[in-house]
């Protein structure tokens, strides 16, 4: 009998050291599912930190192109910029309004504009460029849907959240 009672409590210890182990895999696996549910949204709001970036380095190119008086191109004037290799930063064209443009509208010529009006970023690798070349546009869409328009003519940044359908348009 006491061999009986003895592997009893043998056995109804490793059941409950199994069922801890389900219970904690449970665990793990809803915590699990809630964090890789949440990173597509967490890694889509770089798009809309990127707006007000692009909105502040806008405002910032178009200054010095007034300061440096009104030139057809310029350099900019920050070390986050592509390095040509000899300390010099690249020339960027200009618009006759004071915005960054392009001599031809092209989607390898907004994702060369993004990196040079917002450094060199790891965040373009995750985000889908578009060129309309008719309306002079370079749009940035996102792994979620939102979108980022830049137009090369007015310096207009259209920003599409497509979560709650918000459109923020501004002009600087």
């Amino acid at each position: 009998m006491k061999n009986q009672q003895r592997v009893d409590g043998e056995l109804m210890q490793a059941y409950g050291k199994v069922v801890a182990i389900l219970v904690l895999l449970l665990i793990l696996g809803g915590l699990g599912y809630g964090y890789f549910a949440k990173v597509d949204q967490v890694s889509s709001q770089g798009l809309r930190f990127e707006h007000n970036r692009l909105l502040n380095v806008l405002a910032m190119v178009r200054s010095q192109w007034l300061v440096q008086g009104r030139p057809k191109e310029m350099r900019l004037d920050w070390s986050t910029a592509i390095d040509l290799g000899d300390g010099q930063q690249p020339l960027i064209k200009m618009s006759d309004q004071g915005w960054p443009t392009l001599s031809k509208v092209t989607q390898e010529g907004c994702k060369t504009l993004w990196w040079q009006l917002l450094g060199g970023r790891n965040e373009l690798s995750k985000i889908i460029t578009q060129a309309d070349e008719a309306g002079e546009v370079c749009s940035y869409i996102a792994n979620n849907g939102d979108r980022l328009s830049y137009q090369l003519n007015s310096g207009r940044v259209i920003f599409f959240d497509r979560s709650v359908n918000l459109v923020i348009s501004e002009v600087l």
